[in-house]
């Protein structure tokens, strides 16, 4: 079955000969591509960036000057390969929390960086070429890309823009606008022109996956070195949500029936994620995302359905003899881990912050149920003593000279609130992560930062993702399409991925922070390019 959009394809990966030279000299070509792409990159972002602290040598410490000729070699081949350096752009998400100095006091994450680089790429070749772009779409052949999906993202966006105005601290509502919501539909964007071919796909999500290994490998090195979990990319929780988006991918692959050529190799680079989270105190990636995830990936591995019921009633009896054999142990093994643990001095557990936490929403929501508090505005409502009135006040905690509340300088509601019950003794019930900022649970993070509306419509979008999957299988199924293996894994890698995002967001943060929104936002255009290149209908 002939692919579509196949001609523009061309763009991404030159065609060649049958002739097994001339493929690989292509293939070791694109390979050489990407190379340069990733090294050019990394070397302007290291050299002269103080906020690094992983940096090689002594990169950090050279005038940026030296980084301009490696961001010129950058653009260079993004002008060469625009579609490589789009799919390539996920290998710089983990890096946001040091973000580069580039004109003056301006700092961008190195993802925003390859983001507006392509983005000007792009527009200064449909510039200069036009018609002849190679990547030229209609606008109706854009809207027929998005679908039904279309409303639910403007209705998205919408809600955002309107969360902006009369929020307490409006600077970190725009920054957190442009990081959280604009950049990563942008991308979405760019996908759509520029990715065309399989291939591009693949490199998309193969890239995703390479940037939680890279972190995998860099929270193993600093634990067996250093004896520390927090990484470049930050503390546990952080790294066990970034493998919810790119571990999956590779669980897709060696349970799909291609060959173990490539199967064999991403069995063996899933094993430094399977050790850094043995390691990782992030138990909503260990405990609850990863084995659903793994029981979502099987199942669909297995093709006939009696072999699935007569396996999966077999697996369940099997757990509830071991559970009535053992449930003394298991249920104090629950207890410790998930009900008692990470308690901190005041002997409040994890759990118990959560539902803290979540009563806070609860009377944000209250006092902001249409449009929510704004984009990044939970900590000067947090600090309102009013919404968690179950913490037991604690004596001698609140000093107004203590570095880690400088934030509120920025958000005077939150200032005012502190100073106030500092005045009368009171607590504002910010002892525990006074710097925390959301709630702990993905659909509570949305509702609170942009109100019932962007709530319903990003409900939408996961609805329409799992109906857009399921109907996806279907048609690969029982319609004889080209490489429809392939197609197949690529499918289920993004929405296992997607699966485990939301079962760990349920408990933290999965969705609205500058990395986690593009890997959303990434999945969402993987499952909808599928779709087009499989020439599916939407009726």
């Amino acid at each position: 079955m002939k692919q579509a959009g196949s001609a523009s394809s061309n763009a991404a990966d030159p065609p060649v000969d049958q002739s097994g030279g001339e493929r690989r000299t292509s293939f070791w070509h694109n390979r050489l591509i990407e190379g340069g792409l990733v090294l050019s990159m990394a070397l302007y972002y290291l050299i002269g960036n103080e906020n690094v602290k992983f940096s090689i040598g002594h990169l950090a410490q050279l005038h940026p000057l030296f980084a301009l000729p490696f961001l010129g070699c950058f653009i260079a081949l993004a002008w060469y390969r625009l579609p490589f350096a789009i799919a390539l752009l996920p290998l710089a998400l983990p890096y946001y929390l040091a973000p580069k100095t580039v004109v003056r006091s301006a700092q961008f994450s190195p993802a925003e960086i390859v983001l507006w680089i392509c983005l000007g790429m792009a527009v200064v070749q449909f510039a200069t070429l036009r018609r002849k772009w190679p990547y030229q779409l209609s606008l109706s052949e854009l809207r027929q890309r998005f679908g039904p999906f279309l409303w639910p993202i403007l209705l998205f966006v919408l809600a955002g823009i309107i969360s902006l105005f009369g929020v307490s601290a409006p600077t970190e509502a725009l920054r957190a606008f442009r990081q959280e919501i604009l950049d990563p539909l942008l991308y979405v964007g760019l996908i759509f022109f520029c990715l065309r071919s399989r291939q591009d796909i693949t490199r998309l999500l193969v890239a995703l996956f390479t940037s939680g290994l890279v972190i995998a490998l860099i929270a193993i090195l600093d634990y067996t070195m250093f004896g520390k979990t927090d990484t470049v990319y930050g503390g546990p929780p952080s790294v066990g949500l970034l493998f919810d988006y790119t571990l999956p991918i590779g669980l897709a692959i060696i349970f799909s029936r291609i060959s173990w050529k490539l199967r064999l190799p991403v069995l063996l680079l899933c094993i430094p994620f399977i050790y850094a989270l043995l390691h990782n105190d992030s138990r909503g990636s260990a405990l609850a995302a990863f084995p659903v995830v793994l029981l979502f990936v099987i199942s669909l591995a297995i093709r006939k359905r009696k072999v699935l019921l007569i396996g999966g009633s077999i697996a369940l009896i099997i757990v509830a003899i071991g559970y009535g054999l053992f449930y003394p142990r298991v249920n104090r093994i629950i207890m410790d881990t998930v009900i008692n643990g990470h308690s901190d001095t005041n002997n409040v557990s994890t759990l118990q912050r959560r539902v803290h936490l979540w009563q806070s929403a609860e009377a944000m929501i209250v006092d902001h149920p249409w449009f929510g508090v704004g984009l990044d505005n939970w900590l000067c409502h947090y600090a309102d003593p009013r919404v968690v009135p179950s913490v037991p006040a604690l004596s001698g905690k609140y000093k107004p000279d203590l570095p880690e509340y400088s934030w509120m300088k920025s958000c005077p509601l939150a200032s005012h609130y502190y100073i106030v019950a500092a005045e009368n003794g009171k607590n504002t019930y910010m002892y525990n992560e006074p710097g925390l900022s959301h709630p702990h649970n993905i659909f509570l993070h949305v509702w609170v930062s942009i109100g019932i509306f962007g709530l319903l419509a990003f409900v939408a979008l996961l609805l329409l993702f799992y109906w857009l999957f399921a109907r996806i299988l279907r048609y690969l199924a029982v319609q004889t399409v080209d490489h429809s293996e392939q197609w197949r894994w690529l499918a289920i890698g993004a929405a296992a991925a997607m699966l485990a995002a939301i079962i760990q967001g349920m408990v933290d943060s999965a969705f609205l922070a500058q990395d986690l929104a593009f890997c959303f936002w990434l999945l969402m255009a993987t499952l909808l390019l599928i779709r087009s290149q499989i020439n599916m209908s939407w009726r």
